[in-house]
């Protein structure tokens, strides 16, 4: 039976099928040390590893890698971070949101016929070697009703299946081989060892009181892009500001952080707006 919403599906896709995309050169791993050290003093010894993946390579390409620790230590941030520093784009799957059936395709009988999202990456940023990340893994569900996650990763994570995966919709083998798959997760439980055995498991630390200043720029940069301003328009905090937060914050929890942050320019707008 023919899927009639097919040709919305495929037409977007046309420019990337059975065509040979260019490959994202790697930059100098020096400056991406740079700026990744910079933003993530704590982890240094994490950008060093996954840096040493790139040495001698041409282009971009990461061996699967998943960062493990506590929540709010910023892994997601610094997945992104690092994909914009290497210069490929970056696609996030939400691990606790997808399935098997969503994340490896959809068969193009079916009315949701999806090609798998590695291949959307792939579209989406126009390049053969994007990073897909691969949001808190251990949240994938754990019930086998459309394949779970898990088991639907292991084809794309090795080399002899993922250079010829047969998509479901497109119904054609596609060279996914140069895609890069970083994942993060809270905790190794309950991650299968199919899942464990080919990913390169990675501590991300938590960020002390000490890496406070290093760690305001970027929180008060995204705030301000999340309202619509020029950063510019967002100076860092004054001495005082910056007392009384580190007052009560301690380490640990970017996300803790970002929060005290948020009042602290509320009440700076508050007071520009009283004079």
């Amino acid at each position: 039976m023919k899927n009639p919403k097919l040709k919305d599906i495929l037409g977007p896709l046309k420019s990337s099928i059975n065509k040979a995309l260019p490959l994202v050169v790697a930059p100098p791993l020096h400056e991406v040390r740079k700026t990744l050290v910079h933003e993530f003093p704590y982890a240094a010894d994490v950008v060093d590893f996954v840096l040493a993946d790139l040495v001698g390579r041409v282009t971009v390409r990461l061996r699967p890698l998943l960062l493990v620790g506590a929540p709010g230590g910023g892994k997601s941030r610094f997945v992104r971070r690092l994909g914009e520093t290497v210069g490929v784009s970056v696609w996030r799957e939400d691990a606790s949101r997808c399935d098997g059936a969503v994340f490896g395709g959809t068969d193009r009988r079916w009315y949701s016929a999806e090609p798998c999202h590695p291949f959307l990456a792939v579209a989406q940023g126009k390049i053969a070697n994007p990073l897909v990340m691969i949001d808190e893994i251990e949240k994938a569900a754990t019930r086998s009703d459309y394949g779970r996650l898990w088991d639907c990763l292991l084809a794309f994570l090795e080399p002899e299946t993922n250079a010829r995966y047969p998509d479901p919709a497109l119904q054609t083998a596609l060279d996914l081989s140069q895609v890069s798959y970083v994942a993060t997760a809270n905790s190794l439980d309950p991650l299968p060892s199919a899942i464990r055995d080919r990913f390169r498991v990675v501590t991300f630390p938590k960020p002390t009181a000490s890496n406070v200043d290093a760690l305001l720029p970027a929180i008060i940069a995204d705030l301000a892009k999340e309202r619509g301003l020029d950063q510019n328009w967002m100076p860092p905090l004054n001495g005082i500001e910056r007392a009384s937060l580190t007052q009560y914050w301690c380490g640990g929890s970017v996300r803790q952080l970002r929060r005290m942050v948020e009042p602290i320019l509320r009440e700076r707008d508050l007071r520009a707006v009283r004079h």
